[in-house]
């Protein structure tokens, strides 16, 4: 093999690693918004509509997975992030259903309650959106 060609396989290797970053950086935002749109749902709607989005964001999570594990690449930065947002990410979903179980009453009155059902939210799904940045930081720099 040539110098220029083993150049050439370099540069695609790199490319391909680049682009399986920012497809787990797009997962973890498309992640990110389907939790902070479950939980809005799930602390603002009525019981039909939070039924409908444990289906709708159930068959996401396992269709992301599912794409996500047939990939051939994975970055370095992708196999040392992972566990750690899962962990915290499962983490800070147990605090919102504990919030949402105990503290949430059946029918919210005033403003402070959407304010506190917003920040539970925007706190359940922030270890995904750190993820995202930090990918998309990551496939930038390269």
């Amino acid at each position: 093999m040539s110098a220029d060609a083993a150049l050439r396989e370099v540069d695609r290797a790199q490319g391909a690693v680049r682009k399986f970053s920012r497809r787990g950086a797009y997962f973890f935002l498309a992640m990110w918004l389907g939790a902070t749109g479950y939980w809005l749902a799930t602390l603002f709607g009525p019981a039909t509509v939070k039924n409908y989005t444990i289906l709708a964001i159930g068959a996401l999570i396992v269709a992301g997975f599912v794409h996500a594990s047939r990939q051939r690449v994975y970055g370095r930065l992708l196999s040392r992030l992972s566990p750690p947002v899962t962990y915290a990410f499962v983490g800070t979903t147990v605090v919102g259903a504990v919030y949402n179980m105990f503290l949430h009453p059946q029918e919210p009155v005033g403003p402070w309650w959407a304010v506190a059902d917003v920040l539970v939210a925007l706190i359940a799904s922030a270890p995904l959106l750190y993820g995202a940045a930090r990918m998309f930081r990551s496939a930038d720099d390269r």
